[in-house]
């Protein structure tokens, strides 16, 4: 009998106990926006400020479905972070840009999570966080290649 743990098991309980640590640590920072609202402001961020994204953009970006997409954007927008609009080239399409407060959060926001990301990886070596990162990057691929591949059976 195997006494190790399953690797996906362990995948999970990591990713699951980084969400919970970045959350903590951001509304320790007095962050008015939970862990998902962060990665839309820092996505957007990200973009610049001339490139704007519609909510598909963000949906794709976030593996999120349409209508959960429109809740986070719709209270980002409440809390004055973001703004949306009609695209001018189809009205169906919603675009979404960063107000000043929003980029301003999402400054603020890398800072803790540059930290965070320190915490994750204290203790390893340089080498050893390269390789972890590496073998991360394979297993995501793996998964990722699979999870399309059952897209696509999906939609046949």
């Amino acid at each position: 009998m195997n006494d190790e743990p399953d690797l996906g098991r362990m995948i999970g309980y990591c990713a699951h106990l980084g969400m919970r640590y970045n959350d903590r640590q951001l509304r320790r920072a007095g962050y008015d926006v939970t862990p998902v609202q962060s990665h839309v402001l820092l996505y957007l961020s990200c973009l610049g400020s001339d490139r704007e994204a519609n909510q598909r953009d963000l949906e794709r970006e976030l593996h999120l479905k349409p209508s959960t997409v429109n809740g986070i954007v719709g209270r980002l927008e409440e809390k004055g972070y973001i703004s949306r609009r009609a695209s001018p080239a189809d009205g169906r399409c919603r675009l979404v840009t960063l107000t000043e407060a929003g980029q301003k959060k999402a400054n603020a926001f890398r800072a803790v999570l540059t930290d965070a990301d320190r915490r994750f990886s204290f203790g390893l070596t340089a080498e050893e966080e390269a390789l972890l990162r590496s073998l991360l990057s394979r297993v995501i691929a793996n998964l990722e290649s699979e999870v399309n591949k059952g897209n696509e059976v999906d939609q046949a």
